[in-house]
């Protein structure tokens, strides 16, 4: 039998006792079959109650074998089912005017542009959205005027483009309006197009989607509710496309209700 010299004998038995107490404090989440596809994090679980309007967003992620805040929450504002990483943001804002109104500034496509959110990776504020502005189809990309509330309240698919700080070219992205009622509305957008960083595709087309809804509260009052679900998580580690994912969310509430939200605390 071979010898093994003493001090290798040590590093070797020091490896194993480290990989044992990261298996230990992993213990608590489900492990996988190493290789084994993700799981589809969405369930039943009902969304929960507005905070009030001075109370920061309930901001919630499920992430398979990382993170679950919770009950897996109903996807049913997406238009699939099997996202492997999800963001529930729950929140109340205050503004002037109607539910309409809400529903022009959601409309208003071009907005995004400059929109700023909150970097984990460099740890500051910065614009995400370099170009935004809707287009008449996918296929063609070509400019239009931002939507008009008549326009939405067809519930046809609307489209528009924007790049990114992290993609090199414009992806199309599909919006319709899946609900309106008297209390509030609710809509979905998916993305058409590949999302690329450096040549490599970070999103292929279809894989990220968001539920939208906002509810009139009473008053100058709205709740605002989105879900963003993630269907395959292609590069870096899972924790960076939640935080990534999640400063995403809180960027999109921000811009609609004014507010800033202080997204390191979710880290």
């Amino acid at each position: 039998m071979p010898r093994i010299d003493v001090r290798r004998r040590q590093a070797l038995l020091n490896s194993l006792g480290a990989l044992g107490g990261l298996c230990a404090a992993a213990a608590p989440l489900p492990l996988r079959a190493w290789g084994a596809d993700p799981v589809p994090q969405c369930g039943k679980a009902a969304p929960p109650a507005y905070p009030p309007v001075d109370k920061p967003p309930l901001i919630q992620c499920w992430v398979d074998g990382l993170r679950q805040d919770g009950p897996l929450p109903d996807c049913s504002p997406l238009r699939q089912q099997d996202a492997v990483l999800v963001i529930r943001l729950t929140a109340s804002y205050v503004a002037p005017g109607t539910l309409d109104d809400q529903l022009a500034r959601v409309g208003a496509v071009s907005t995004l542009k400059g929109m700023p959110y909150w970097s984990f990776t460099d740890k500051q504020r910065q614009p995400l959205i370099r170009e935004a502005y809707a287009i008449e189809s996918a296929e063609s990309m070509k400019p239009r005027a931002d939507f008009s509330v008549a326009e939405l309240k067809r519930g046809q698919d609307v489209f528009f483009a924007h790049s990114d700080n992290r993609s090199s070219a414009l992806v199309p992205f599909v919006m319709r309006l899946t609900q309106q009622d008297a209390t509030g509305f609710a809509l979905r957008v998916e993305s058409l197009g590949d999302i690329k960083f450096m040549g490599f595709t970070v999103l292929a087309a279809h894989e990220i989607q968001w539920g939208v809804r906002i509810d009139h509260l009473g008053g100058n009052r709205f709740g605002y509710r989105s879900l963003l679900g993630v269907r395959k998580l292609r590069m870096g580690a899972a924790d960076k496309h939640r935080q990534s994912n999640l400063a995403r969310a809180a960027a999109m509430f921000d811009l609609l209700s004014g507010r800033v939200t202080e997204v390191e605390s979710y880290r």
